[in-house]
């Protein structure tokens, strides 16, 4: 039985690609680890529930749980990290301690799973994986997000992660990323690499909603996130609202910033007709049955910075698994999932009220095809689709001679 390790530096639960890809691989026969960090035992735990497969091996590369790691040796990893990102800020130096902890134990602690192939992912992991090739493992990348392109601040070693993307994408055995926009614009910068392999960010087919749905009688708009809070363009949505001349109820799901829920039920049109309904966050196992009780899903991103201008996120996805209707600002990763479903995606440019009324308007005149939209999304963007691809890539590296 073939065996592989899957590196990283996230909870499970933050970090969807992995278990998936565990799960996937396990089902298909080969022994698989995954080698991480542990922060919270409560996450830990969740993160169990989500292995479907008792033979996954799920370890700490670094575990700094509090009570389970020696109190002074939790503070001397978390204060070089500091340190290092202070120099990293004043001095421009660059070491894999800017990105995470303790990189050399976690190597050393990968080459002792003595895998026949590695997956790296997350920024952290594919140094990692760069470390592992380094040492003549066979070694594959994905590049979940374009790390080198986001959130660029003064505190983050860009130059570090191009040199560490490029050399994934020169010497991985194969490298997968969310979308066809980010592959292209990462192999046009690093000129003379192979292009990485699209692998989607579905879910499974088993987390669709498939029974009908009862949901408010009037048409209802939906948005989800972790965190409802400012500077998620909920404010655009509140202008654009004041422009709809169909009244809406507005349903938002998420753990509300202190406050902040005061603040968009002052600023709300109920004049013009509409409803704001806040739910707390639910679990993902609860989200597909929720989503589907409405009518339109809400997929706000950024142009900017330009790795979430390249990517597809989860949020659009699986408002399509749905069957439901989505006003999507325009990025290029959501220009390519919007090409799919002409009928179902309105595209609408950021900041731009009464460009998002105008959509809205124009998806209540059209005809909900929910089956169609399901249909399109089984065939090309579920999880079963990926995991085919997942694994004729894994079979095909399996096999290359190193």
């Amino acid at each position: 039985m073939k065996k592989i390790c899957i590196v990283s530096d996230l909870h499970l639960s933050s970090n969807p690609r992995v278990w998936k890809e565990a799960n996937t691989l396990a089902a298909a026969g080969y022994d698989v680890t995954i080698l991480t960090m542990w922060t919270s035992a409560a996450k830990r735990d969740s993160d169990k529930t989500l292995l479907h497969h008792p033979a996954i091996k799920y370890k700490a590369g670094l575990n700094l749980i509090p009570g389970e790691i020696a109190p002074w040796r939790r503070l001397c990893y978390r204060l070089r990290g500091r340190l290092e990102r202070e120099a990293h800020r004043l001095f421009k130096t660059n070491t894999p301690w800017t990105l995470g902890y303790a990189p050399g134990r976690l190597t050393a602690l990968a080459l002792k799973e003595h895998a026949d192939l590695y997956i790296a992912h997350t920024e952290y992991g594919i140094i990692i994986g760069n470390r592992l090739l380094e040492k003549g493992r066979r070694v594959a990348f994905d590049v979940e997000d374009w790390y080198s392109r986001d959130y660029l601040v003064a505190s983050r070693p860009v130059k570090l992660l191009e040199s560490a993307e490029q050399k994934a994408l020169t010497h991985g055995v194969y490298v997968t990323c969310p979308s066809r926009a980010m592959s292209a614009a990462m192999q046009a910068i690093y000129k003379g690499t192979s292009a990485a392999e699209v692998i989607y960010n579905g879910f499974p087919l088993a987390e669709s909603a498939r029974a009908p749905q009862s949901g408010p009688a009037a048409p209802s708009l939906i948005w989800f996130s972790q965190t409802i809070g400012p500077g998620r363009g909920l404010e655009t949505l509140l202008e654009a609202l004041k422009l709809t001349r169909t009244p809406l109820e507005i349903h938002f799901v998420g753990e509300c910033v202190t406050g902040y829920d005061k603040q968009l039920q002052a600023a709300f049109p109920e004049d013009k007709g509409h409803q704001l309904i806040i739910h707390p966050a639910v679990k993902h196992t609860q989200l597909p049955d929720l989503i589907a009780k409405h009518r339109i899903g809400l997929a706000i991103e950024q142009s900017q910075p330009e790795s979430r201008n390249k990517t597809i996120t989860n949020k659009l996805l699986q408002y399509l698994q749905a069957g439901i209707q989505v006003l999507a600002t325009i990025t290029d990763g959501q220009k390519e999932v919007a090409a799919q479903f002409p009928g179902a995606v309105q595209l609408v440019p950021q900041d731009d009220p009464a460009a998002w009324a105008a959509g809205l308007e124009s998806l209540l005149t059209r005809k909900v095809d929910r089956e169609s939209t399901r249909r399109t999304f089984d065939m090309e963007f579920s999880w079963e689709a990926q995991e085919k691809k997942l694994l004729g890539l894994v079979e095909k590296a399996l096999n290359q001679s190193r």
